[in-house]
């Protein structure tokens, strides 16, 4: 199925942007499950899909011209150069229970083995699916994550973020309004989300930018500390720097946001 011609860099933004750490690389093609069905993407006179459909434009936010949401920000130099560098990303609007899981997950961690830890709670919890030679596996749903035992949990090494998983599957279980966070204002849901065990700031801003749509959300880690403190002479706590970037980059700073954060990890931008 042909979705568009528009421009993205899918490994980019699928795989080496530290947004969603599911997806696996096959012979060109990117592909994950969803709703039970291996969904497979891939560029070949324009963007293909096996498995997929109209919705996939939505996940990979192809409607928005990123050009124009990123020309304000132009008259940044580190902005500008990234935006340049990185013009085919785009920001994923993920499922928000992912996103919760796999940045729980990153906290204090490397982008492999975050993806090695998704991928073994996956294996293990999620329903196995093999298409085109490929073993994939769907994300855990809650209840599946809520019935593992610790001590599972910690052999698949996720570490002491054992309870944190267990225990936010149960208030998602029981009745924490994952769903209704994209209609609640920013501040709202960044203070429902940091009440769950394990979700600190940084991780409640990633959760509500990647899985819930709040373009504002800035998450600071130690790449945009740095970054903000070199390029943007701002300095304070991560939550300070978090304000002064919604404050100063304002309803799109968490796209922005993305494109700083890989520039300044991968080098691309002097710190």
């Amino acid at each position: 199925m042909y979705l568009g011609n528009e421009a993205i860099d899918l490994r980019l933004a699928l795989i080496d942007s530290a947004q969603c750490f599911r997806w696996v690389e096959s012979q060109g093609r990117f592909g994950a499950v969803f709703a039970g069905r291996a969904v497979w993407i891939w560029q070949e006179n324009g963007l293909q899909t096996e498995g997929g459909g109209a919705w996939l434009r939505n996940y990979l936010d192809l409607e928005r011209d990123y050009a124009a949401l990123m020309a304000p920000y132009a008259e940044f130099p580190a902005a500008r150069e990234a935006c340049r560098t990185f013009s085919g990303m785009r920001v994923l609007r993920q499922d928000a229970w992912e996103t919760l899981i796999c940045f729980i997950l990153s906290a204090n961690n490397n982008v492999g083995r975050i993806r090695r830890l998704v991928y073994a709670l996956s294996e293990a919890l999620g329903e196995p699916v093999e298409s085109r030679g490929e073993m994939l596996y769907a994300f855990p749903q809650p209840e599946a994550l809520a019935a593992c035992t610790e001590s599972n949990l910690r052999a698949m090494g996720v570490g002491y973020r054992a309870p944190f998983l267990r225990e936010t599957a149960r208030c998602v279980l029981e009745g924490f309004p994952l769903r209704e966070l994209s209609q609640m204002p920013y501040e709202q849901a960044h203070r429902l989300l940091t009440s769950l065990p394990g979700v600190g700031d940084k991780v409640a801003d990633c959760v509500l930018l990647f899985g819930c749509g709040h373009d504002e959300a800035f998450p600071v880690d130690v790449w945009v500390e740095r970054l903000m403190e070199s390029w943007f002479h701002e300095s304070g706590s991560r939550r300070e720097l978090a304000r002064r970037g919604r404050e100063r980059f304002g309803a799109c700073a968490g796209i922005l946001q993305q494109y700083l954060f890989h520039a300044a990890r991968v080098g691309a931008i002097s710190l």
